[in-house]
């Protein structure tokens, strides 16, 4: 019984011994695995960190900014003019044509019609002139015949005549009355017996005579007074008023035909159509063709037809849009630098001309952001420029002195925040930024950088660790500004 518990105090002693000796071994063995993983971890870093490529990481630094908005768009001419044929009523053939994309100066030649028909019409209306103009002077013949006619009812013979029948009356008045004194006279002279009844019958029969004389001159004048004569008066006057319309019929005859002729000689004249601005030749499409095609030598067109167009190549207008979100830093009178597409190394100046007072969605695609209309006018230029042609502007927006700035690819969109992944000792930091102004390579940086800090160019991916608490807090205000929806990570800032 003794020997037991002693055997087994003797057990217990030795176990006490051995795990005293085995526990510094375990600690040491512990301190060494948590220092190797250290050391894992600080090589994995570095060698993450090592494994971006320095020619893609830059450096925050603080300058100067020419803030910049790109917008791209169709060249349009500020001023066009559409040529139609002048010979309205007619159908005409073209005899020459200008070459299609000619540049063409004020008064050049650009399409020439077919006078051929005008110059028969031409030939007749001068002799329609010539006839009008021998009819005109018979008028006039006429007329002043007319008119000599009245005059000399109303103040030649007509007039005579009507004295002359009032210069009887009064002669055989006067003569009825000497008869009758006569008679007075005789009658006493006959009671006494101084002269005989014969001669007072003489008397009274060459009275008897006179006065029926006197009846008749009286009857005469009344109807040459108040019959003949007015009736010649107005005879005279509707004779000369029918010769007065006659004459004015002959001078609108005369006037009309030679309104006619100049009308058709300015015809031919105009056949001959000149370009009134410079510009460039563009045919028209001719209405009459089926298919529809361009106009050419040898086709008859109308005065609705336009043959050709000519814009004034040297001033244009760049039409283009501008987002919502874009439309408050667009002012008119902004400075723009624009490139042509089909001209890449033509740098054209102009300045903001217009903006939109509406917003307006695509008609094909009208759940996208509403757009308002840009319009920007080139300064006066020489180059081969054409309607239709694709343009970029460069609008300047605004400036920034002491800015902090890194190039636009090393800014990145997740999750709806804009950031930016910073090169640290052991890894790549994902932090929110705040922007301010940008240009088409540039952008400001408001906050979540310091100056210095390195920031990777492209997306580092998994290798990223999230940011700091502050940092944290700028990516909740850039998201409070930006659409629910936002894509995945993306480069944010290309130029549009």
């Amino acid at each position: 019984m003794n020997h037991r518990a002693r055997q087994t105090a003797e057990n217990a002693q030795t176990a006490e011994r051995e795990f005293a000796l085995r526990a510094p071994r375990s600690r040491v063995w512990w301190a060494i695995g948590a220092a190797l993983l250290m050391l894992v971890v600080a090589i994995t870093s570095f060698w993450r960190r090592a494994s971006v490529n320095p020619a893609l990481v830059a450096t925050a630094r603080r300058g100067s900014l020419t803030a910049q908005l790109t917008t791209s768009g169709i060249l349009k001419p500020i001023q066009s003019i559409t040529y139609r044929s002048p010979l309205a009523g007619r159908d005409t053939e073209i005899v020459e044509l200008v070459a299609e994309g000619t540049r063409v100066s004020e008064g050049d030649l650009l399409v020439r019609l077919d006078t051929t028909d005008l110059q028969r019409e031409v030939e007749r209306a001068r002799q329609e002139a010539r006839q009008a103009q021998v009819d005109l002077q018979v008028a006039e013949i006429d007329r002043q015949e007319a008119a000599a006619a009245k005059t000399s009812v109303s103040e030649g013979e007509g007039a005579l005549t009507v004295e002359e029948s009032r210069t009887r009356v009064q002669l055989a008045q006067r003569k009825v009355e000497r008869l009758r004194q006569e008679q007075a006279q005789l009658t006493p002279l006959l009671e006494r017996g101084f002269i005989t009844r014969e001669e007072l019958k003489r008397t009274v029969d060459e009275l008897e005579q006179s006065e029926e004389e006197l009846a008749l001159a009286r009857k005469r004048a009344n109807v040459v007074v108040g019959v003949t004569h007015p009736r010649d008066e107005q005879r005279a006057q509707l004779l000369l008023a029918q010769k007065n319309a006659s004459l004015e019929n002959a001078r609108a005859k005369k006037l009309e035909t030679d309104l006619r002729l100049r009308q058709l000689t300015d015809q031919i004249e105009n056949a001959r159509i000149y370009a009134r601005r410079p510009g460039m030749v563009v045919y028209e499409e001719l209405l009459s063709a089926n298919p529809r095609r361009k106009i050419r030598t040898g086709d008859r067109v109308t005065a609705s037809q336009g043959l050709v167009t000519i814009p004034e190549v040297n001033r244009m207008l760049l039409e283009s849009s501008v987002s919502e979100a874009e439309m408050h830093r667009v002012q008119p009178s902004q400075a723009a630098t624009v490139r042509v597409e089909a001209l890449p190394g033509l740098r054209l100046t102009g300045r903001v001309a217009r903006v939109g007072a509406l917003a307006r969605a695509s008609a094909d695609r009208p759940f996208e952001d509403k757009r308002f209309d840009l319009v920007i006018e080139l300064d006066p230029t020489n180059a081969d420029l054409r309607p239709e042609m694709t343009a970029r502007a460069d609008i300047v927006v605004g400036s920034k002195s002491d800015a902090l700035l890194v190039p636009i690819n090393a800014v990145f969109e997740q999750q709806g925040a804009m950031v930016c992944h910073v090169m640290r000792p052991f890894g790549i930091e994902t932090r929110s930024v705040e922007l301010g102004e940008s240009n088409d390579t540039m952008v400001e940086v408001v906050s979540g950088l310091a100056d210095g800090d390195q920031v990777t160019l492209t997306d580092p991916g998994k290798t990223a660790t999230p940011a700091a608490a502050t940092a944290g807090a700028a990516a909740r205000r850039d998201r409070s500004r930006t659409k629910p929806e936002a894509a995945p990570e993306r480069n944010a800032l290309h130029p549009r």
